[in-house]
């Protein structure tokens, strides 16, 4: 297995290309996080905290 890592002739298009593809998706949700508001992260931060809001479907 470690002699196949060793000789990469013409594997090294399939390394590169995970690469890109690793980094792409990181630099994508990068600039996700960092276009998200502030408020909605807030939001979504206490919701685990917020128990005692009763919500439309859980009213009788």
């Amino acid at each position: 297995m470690f002699n196949q890592i060793k000789d990469l002739a013409g594997g090294e298009i399939y390394l590169i290309t995970s690469l890109l593809m690793f980094m792409v998706f990181f630099v994508i949700v990068g600039i996700y996080l960092f276009k998200l508001s502030k408020r909605h992260i807030e939001t979504m931060s206490a919701l685990p905290i917020q128990e005692n809001q009763t919500k439309a479907y859980e009213e009788d």
